[in-house]
């Protein structure tokens, strides 16, 4: 398995290539990205770096009522999975979008979804590569996006079979729900395209304080609501050594890639750029 980073915070807003030679640096292999050129391949290559992921084009018009406003939006899914895999790179990166109504609930925007998303990932499979559906439930008050929750996983894969279809596996989003992120794998490791090294971490003090809600009078913290928040991995509730021998039992051979959302390690390159580091150093203790 190969350790990544997807790009986040700081690294976002500088030089792509100053990026590049940073993670050559610090023993990053692969770097996610939202959209892809040629000239971002050559510059990843020449620090030897690779890329490993692409964001997938996929926004709400998806799910229109208006089947010529979809057939637009299912087309340019497919043309952003073309230049992905033009440029070399064969897994997409997946959030369902949005409804234009997130009070709908998530059984109508799941019937909204079935009449675009197979057709984009049997293009996907027949140009070879993969999309990985990332477990982000979205936010208060309608946890509005699909694939949180094995009872969603289930319908989905059931909608759309296709090999080509699988899951952005990040124990975070699993642990903060309450979601047995062990379980999960074992259900759905074998369509594990990609991972997602994040974690979260509970707050005993702020639960007593304000229950599940966030604070009252105060802002809560970043990447959180106090009583929960994201992490890095090794200062959460995860258990990378078994995650990984997890993957190992369904084959897996990708990326665990670094997504830096934690409160500690936030705010200036320095700080992220040692919760990235920090992430990594606990992450290969486990990789052979």
């Amino acid at each position: 398995m190969k350790v990544g980073i997807r790009m986040t915070g700081t690294l976002s807003r500088m030089p792509f290539e100053q990026v590049c030679a940073w993670m050559k640096t610090h023993g990053f292999d692969t770097i996610d990205v939202g959209k892809i050129t040629s000239e971002m391949v050559k510059t990843a290559s020449k620090h030897g770096v690779a890329i490993g992921q692409v964001d997938m084009v996929s926004g709400a018009d998806l799910l229109s009522d208006d089947a010529e406003t979809r057939k637009k939006a299912v087309k340019a899914s497919k043309a952003g999975i073309d230049a992905a895999v033009d440029n070399g790179v064969t897994n997409m990166f997946y959030v369902t979008p949005a409804p234009g109504n997130p009070a709908q609930g998530r059984a109508a925007t799941f019937e909204q979804w079935k009449r675009t998303f197979p057709a984009i990932a049997e293009h996907a499979e027949k140009k070879g590569a993969t999309i990985a559906l990332e477990g982000w439930p979205g936010g208060a008050p309608h946890f509005d996006r699909l694939g949180s929750t094995p009872e969603m996983l289930r319908a989905m894969f059931d909608a759309c079979p296709s090999p080509a279809f699988g899951i952005n596996y990040d124990p975070s989003h699993l642990i903060r729900l309450g979601i047995d992120y062990e379980r999960v794998l074992l259900e759905f490791g074998a369509r594990a395209k990609h991972v997602h090294a994040k974690d979260t971490v509970f707050d005993g003090e702020s639960l007593y304080l304000y229950g599940r809600q966030s604070p009252t009078f105060a802002r809560p913290k970043a990447f959180g609501e106090d009583w929960w928040r994201y992490c890095i991995p090794g200062e959460g509730l995860a258990d990378w050594g078994r995650i990984v021998k997890r993957l190992e039992d369904f084959g897996f051979d990708g990326i665990l890639s670094v997504e830096l959302e934690d409160a500690r390690y936030w705010g200036s390159w320095d700080d992220e750029a040692e919760g990235f580091i920090r992430a990594r150093a606990h992450i290969k203790r486990y990789l052979r």
